[in-house]
């Protein structure tokens, strides 16, 4: 029984103990943040004889994004850029004080164009619901695989990549913004959900066929696209009753699908 309400409360801790740094998923859209800005990507600045100047970022940096009439502008932290060097056409610490945009003004030579796309990723923690709607288990004590499509449901909790992508879309004399964005996250979950006991589970040692309530744990990865997340989950389950004994996936390992709804 104290087994049981460990595993109830583990997930409660770790997720109490986590909410402190956890990062939004709305922010890889929304911006207003500190992002790592990946290398080999170019951004434009107004030069002080008035025009503007292209500059190439070599190296990864971090930088202040924020985004005003559906233009990106960009702000380094001085500390993450290289040192200065005699380059007048790369980003280096002599730049720190620029304030840099995407938005260029070409001369369109087609009724609509694009601009590259502009990239920027964070980490954080991750957190969660999901639904398994079924789990296959592996070969036991001489059984054979078995495929269950009982609903499960559960919370996971880790660590969660993000890259967001920006451009800008000229048409005619107007131009607007696309942003796109996804995350692949790792970690841990804790799901519930019936746990079929019958002769077959049991080797025949009952003859009652009844669904008892079965705990999960285990890994999971995910991929999530907007506010849809999808993933592989590894895990173990204990039946919760009195017939743990005689089940012989009691502890034993299976593999399932899950669909989840991103609480951050």
């Amino acid at each position: 029984m104290n087994k049981t309400i460990y595993l109830l409360a583990l997930p409660i801790l770790l997720l109490t103990a986590s909410c402190a740094s956890l990062r939004q998923r709305d922010d890889t859209t929304q911006l207003n943040q500190v992002f790592q800005i990946p290398k080999h990507q170019d951004l434009f600045a107004y030069a002080k004889k008035g025009g503007v100047k292209t500059k190439t970022l070599l190296h990864p940096a971090k930088a202040a994004l924020y985004q005003k009439h559906d233009t990106l502008y960009v702000e380094f932290l001085a500390e993450t850029l290289q040192p200065t060097d005699a380059d007048p056409n790369t980003l280096d610490q002599a730049d720190s004080l620029a304030i840099f945009f995407l938005h260029y003004n070409p001369t369109l030579k087609k009724i609509e164009e694009k601009s590259p796309w502009f990239r920027y990723q964070t980490t954080g923690l991750d957190v969660d619901l999901f639904t398994l709607p079924f789990k296959y288990r592996f070969k036991t004590a001489d059984q054979p695989g078995q495929l269950e499509d009982k609903l499960n449901v559960g919370i996971h909790f880790g660590g969660r990549y993000d890259l967001g992508r920006y451009r800008t879309v000229y048409f005619r004399r107007n131009h607007r913004s696309e942003i796109s964005t996804f995350s692949l996250g790792l970690g841990g979950f804790f799901c519930v959900g019936p746990a079929r006991v019958d002769p077959f589970s049991t080797l025949g040692r009952l003859q009652d066929e009844y669904y008892g309530l079965g705990l999960n744990y285990g890994l999971a990865t995910t991929l999530s696209v907007g506010g849809f997340s999808a993933g592989l989950a590894l895990g173990l389950e204990q039946l919760a009753d009195r017939n743990r004994h005689l089940w012989i996936y009691q502890h034993k390992p299976w593999l399932g699908v899950t669909f989840g709804l991103n609480l951050n």
